[in-house]
């Protein structure tokens, strides 16, 4: 587009003055000259100013074409003009709240892709300096990933912190705080803290190992972890870190696939820690000495995908890195290595074919990692040899029961017995009480030689109900194992042998009373007579064994359950507390007497005695105590094998009548 304007500069000649416009606004000066201007002549400069004319101040002059400059303009170029960034104005405004502290607000949800203050609402600012200030004490509310990034900024920047390794600590504790909940946030911090450890030259140390590096994981990261597991003692690796480092895909071998699984996941790390002990202990060089790459300086990008002044600190740092895991030698040893092992253990599992690459491993060394899979394997195998032979177990409940039925058996057999006892001294009662002296006598007699002949036929008569017996307890006991046969038949025998002793007193005792009864007491008091039967009945049961005697007219399931059997002793135990009286009155004599022998310590030997002569366990005895313990006391009598100490005392008064 052409513009034509009047020329401004009128007073020259012979040129005209255009003006042009492009489509895109650009304005572009164009100047024609007439033609004629080289036959003008110029006028002579003289020489000096006396030769000049006056010059006439009336006369028109012309107006001169030099342009004056201009006076000069009082700005500061390098601050009025000065281009901001983002990251510099986060910087500034952060280092002016630094201390700012809000009350508690609501939290707010904050979602950004490069957050700073300025994205933030007002109520969204609010929240972000109240929890500032609780992470900061040590309280870590949730909250979202935005706002975590903004502390972290801030951090990265000296914000909040006096002392670089506090800041450093400040960032390990949030990022350690929040990963669980955010994942994303493993992917910068490693690579921030890291960087911060350059910038300010700390020496921390790496406190979180790797079972297989991430993907997004720096070179110079995973360097530097290579260099710290071939430096521990013994060397560190996991299988998932050896894979890195193998020239061949071992997963995908036949013998790995099909049965050498987890022989090789399990040995083959064992065998580079066992090679590397062995070299440094033979020839002085362990792997990190003797395959030591050239060292390469790479340039490091600092605090990559942050809101970061690279003003501060730099935006690139030059590292020198020492790559183990791209070393060529390391790698073809430790592969051997890895090949070498892979042999041995199809060699040992009986699997064909065998794999090729491994003459870089020495043999000396071969002899060493044969040796070690070999005693390995054949370990291994024992055990699982042993744990395929069942093992005895014992059913304590099974036994437990076994216990009850054969008390409740002994129970019915004694509550028998007293029947039998009550029935012989009513059958005395109603022989004394005769209403004549004569008759009395002839009564008597009759009755004595009654009692001669009925005495054998009900000695007969017991002896078949004792005899059945056996047949009760069979029918109790028979549908599982009996481990206390030997003993049950050992009560009833020595059951039956009281009851004989006692049916022959008893028949003495009638006998006499019918004779007295007739000459010298006609008549005498029924309960008196029944008094002095008790009476020769305890004193022939005690010779058998017996301790108790029980009223013949009542019978005491509760007392008969914890009645002593015969052979077994009797105790006595004061004890005042109404909680430790209970305790007594649960307990049996074969629990007492494991109290006892417990007074003076442990004592497993006699532990063992009491429980095999009461056809139990140990074990099950100690139980039962503590049971009926946490039943009346509501504490655990026996710890292990031994009394409580704050229980000895009580037992004191424990003692064999």
């Amino acid at each position: 587009m052409k513009n034509d304007k009047p020329n401004n500069d009128n007073h020259i000649e012979h040129i005209r003055h255009t003006t042009l416009v492009n489509d895109q606004g650009i304005r572009f000066a164009e100047f024609e000259l007439a033609g004629d201007e080289q036959d003008v002549s110029l006028l002579d400069k003289p020489s000096d100013h006396q030769g000049q004319e006056p010059v006439d101040s009336a006369a028109p002059t012309k107006e001169s074409l030099i342009v004056k400059p201009q006076q000069q303009l009082d700005m500061n170029w390098g601050e009025d003009f000065r281009y901001v960034t983002k990251e510099q104005q986060f910087v500034q405004k952060a280092r002016e709240l630094a201390w700012h502290v809000e009350g508690e607000a609501p939290f707010v949800a904050f979602k950004s892709y490069w957050p700073t203050y300025d994205q933030m609402a007002s109520d969204q600012f609010k929240w972000y300096f109240y929890w500032r200030e609780e992470v900061r004490s040590g309280r870590y509310p949730d909250t979202d990933l935005s706002y975590l990034f903004v502390y972290f900024y801030e951090l990265i920047h000296g914000v909040g912190w006096s002392d670089p390794q506090q800041g450093y600590a400040l960032m390990e504790q949030a990022w350690t705080a929040y990963r669980k909940r955010y994942a994303k946030l493993d992917t910068y911090l490693r690579e921030w803290l890291y960087d911060f450890m350059i910038v300010h030259g700390l020496d921390m140390p790496i406190r979180e190992t790797y079972q297989r590096f991430p993907r997004v994981l720096s070179a110079e990261l995973k360097e530097k972890e290579w260099k710290r597991r071939f430096s521990l003692q013994p060397v560190e690796l996991s299988w998932e870190l050896l894979l890195d480092l193998l020239d061949y895909d071992v997963e995908k071998s036949r013998f790995y696939q099909e049965s050498g699984r987890k022989d090789l996941e399990q040995y083959a790390p064992k065998v580079i820690a066992l090679v590397d002990s062995y070299l440094a202990k033979m020839k002085g060089q362990r792997f990190i000495d003797r395959f030591q790459p050239r060292p390469r300086q790479v340039k490091r990008h600092l605090f990559r995908s942050a809101v970061y002044d690279h003003g501060l600190y730099g935006r690139n740092v030059v590292l020198t890195v020492v790559s183990l895991s791209e070393y060529a030698p390391l790698r073809s040893y430790i592969t051997g290595l890895v090949r070498l092992t892979e042999n041995k253990l199809r060699e040992l599992r009986g699997f064909k074919g065998r794999l090729r690459g491994v003459d870089a491993v020495e043999p000396e060394v071969e002899e060493i990692i044969t040796r070690y899979l070999k005693k390995e394997v054949q370990e291994r195998l024992e055990a699982q040899r042993k744990q395929a032979i069942p093992e005895v177990q014992i059913d304590t409940g099974k036994l437990r029961r076994l216990q009850r039925e054969s008390d409740q058996v002994r129970d019915m057999l004694l509550t028998e017995e007293a029947g039998q006892q009550a029935q012989v001294i009513n059958s005395q009662s109603a022989l004394e009480s005769a209403p004549s002296v004569g008759a009395s006598s002839a009564y008597s007699e009759d009755a004595g030689t009654s009692t001669n002949m009925a005495s054998p036929s009900k000695g007969k008569s017991s002896r078949k109900s004792a005899a059945k017996k056996p047949d009760v307890f069979q029918a109790v006991m028979d549908f599982d194992a009996d481990p206390y046969e030997l003993d049950t038949i050992e009560v009833r025998d020595q059951l039956d042998e009281a009851n004989g002793i006692v049916r022959s007193v008893n028949t003495e005792k009638s006998e006499l009373d019918a004779v007295n009864g007739g000459f010298m007491e006609p008549s005498g008091s029924t309960d008196e007579r029944s008094l002095q039967s008790m009476a020769s009945l305890e004193e022939h049961s005690s010779e058998a064994g017996l301790i108790h005697v029980m009223d013949p007219h009542v019978v005491d399931e509760d007392a008969l359950t914890v009645m002593p059997t015969v052979g077994e002793q009797s105790w006595q135990w004061e004890v005042e507390d109404e909680e430790w009286q209970e305790l007594a009155e649960r307990l049996n004599p074969i629990h007492l007497e494991v109290l006892h022998a417990l007074k003076a310590g442990p004592n497993r030997p006699r532990l063992q005695q009491i429980a095999e002569k009461a056809g139990s366990m140990p074990a099950l005895l100690l139980d039962e105590i503590n049971e009926a313990a946490m039943d009346t006391i509501g504490d655990l009598l026996i710890d292990g094998e031994t009394i409580a100490d704050e229980y000895i005392d009580m037992l004191e008064t424990l003692e064999s009548v």
